[in-house]
């Protein structure tokens, strides 16, 4: 199944909200009284097939008034990757980020990425694997019908089955499947309804197949699902959307003296057609 480019920011939107998720840990939880501040990088780079390696640098927000913050230039560090024991010197783009502006990097599934800078004087390091594409990829249906739900008028309807999407899952890795509708004019499932989010995802698998049920899709016409590929620091970050907790405690991260993420994504490409009853 073909995969556009498009399908890669659509990724970004989704980890996206997970990175939002951990700023709001960073800044808006109560610090215990055991905790103290330290001044570190927030990372935010997710490598794919296909697509120049980029790779966000932020600072991380203090949380009481008192705690020192050194002011660093982000668009002044050090950012290195190391792909098949070649060392690549990323180049500043600006806001803290910093991109493989010539593509000198190839990609490659089933690859070690090594994540390498210099903050504050202090060597910030990260590694991750590019997983492999999803195979022997099947959906149990290309198309199906639902009868829009109006709220003002609710009725008893029977909903459609739903779309299982199965394929080879020998080494037990994570996956999880986005929904989002294509189509320029948009006719939402609930009749005047505007979607606080568009798409929504599946929680992280590590089965054979993940379930598209109904009520994960959005709006009428032709929807775009993706499968991705990914690893278990990914999942942990998809997971920790769900944390309740008021109290201050770092978020997951896989950077060495930093925060954040750096991590590898594959993903192939499916269709549904959602017809109106």
């Amino acid at each position: 199944m073909k995969i556009f480019t498009n399908q890669y920011k659509q990724a970004c939107l989704v980890i996206f909200i997970v990175a939002f998720s951990m700023s709001w840990g960073l800044t808006s939880c109560k610090k215990a009284a055991t905790n103290t501040f330290s001044d570190l990088p927030v990372i935010q780079s997710y490598i794919y097939p296909g697509e120049k390696i980029s790779v966000k640098i932020s600072q991380k927000t203090r949380y009481e008034e008192s705690a020192a913050v050194t002011v660093t230039d982000l668009n002044k560090l050090d950012v290195r990757v190391i792909a098949a024991g070649t060392e690549y010197t990323l180049v500043p783009a600006g806001d803290g980020v910093y991109t493989d502006t010539l593509g000198n990097i190839k990609v490659i599934p089933d690859s070690t990425y090594s994540l390498r800078i210099v903050y504050n004087g202090t060597l910030v390091t990260s590694t991750t694997l590019i997983p492999t594409k999803p195979a022997s990829v099947k959906q149990s249906a290309t198309s199906i019908t639902m009868k829009q739900f109006d709220p003002a008028n609710p009725s008893f309807t029977t909903q459609p089955e739903p779309v299982v999407i199965t394929f080879a899952n020998p080494k037990a890795g994570y996956y999880i499947a986005t929904v989002l509708c294509m189509d320029t004019v948009q006719v939402p499932v609930i009749k005047d309804s505007v979607p606080s989010n568009d798409m929504l995802a599946s929680q992280p698998s590590t089965g054979t197949e993940i379930s598209i049920h109904p009520m994960m899709i959005r709006y009428f016409g032709k929807n775009r699902i993706i499968l991705y590929h990914i690893n278990p620091e990914y999942s942990t970050f998809f997971m920790r959307q769900a944390s309740t907790s008021q109290s201050y405690q770092e978020p997951p991260t896989n950077i060495v003296n930093g925060l954040g993420i750096f991590t590898g994504i594959n993903a192939d490409t499916l269709y549904l057609n959602v017809i109106k009853n």
